[in-house]
């Protein structure tokens, strides 16, 4: 059987919006992955920090738990996350969107399982709490 690690999404205290990113807790310190964007409104980039741990922060404000991955997805899941677009064409469009952006890529490329309830329920959970710059 394939080891499994979290993924969450990470939320923290931010000028503006809440900054989100997911967070992928590997056992080992340099697998533990933050994935991200970073810039200002409307010019934003992909960043992927390997070894970074989002508990160490001190502008985080809670971890919400989404589900088991693949160990070995790791990579995976870095190469979808540097895929996804940035849509700094968008005024409203923020890191809140890019997560859940990389999320619905996940789910696409079957590395999170949709058919599991618990899944669905914090995933839904974490969208609810998506801010507007509007």
């Amino acid at each position: 059987m394939a080891s499994t690690i979290p993924l969450s999404v990470a939320i923290y205290d931010n000028p503006g919006i809440m900054h989100w990113s997911l967070y992928l807790e590997a056992d080992n310190y340099d697998d533990k992955t933050i994935i991200h964007v970073l810039g200002a409104r409307q010019k934003y980039f992909p960043d992927v920090r390997t070894p970074s741990d989002a508990r160490s922060s001190s502008a985080l404000i809670e971890l919400l738990y989404l589900c088991q991955i693949d160990a070995s997805k790791i990579e995976v899941i870095k190469n979808i996350a540097y895929a996804t677009p940035i849509k700094n064409e968008l005024a409203d469009w923020s890191c809140q969107d890019y997560v859940l952006d990389v999320l619905k890529r996940l789910e696409r490329a079957l590395i999170i399982d949709t058919t599991d309830g618990d899944y669905i329920i914090n995933r839904q959970a974490v969208a609810a709490k998506r801010e507007s710059w509007a």
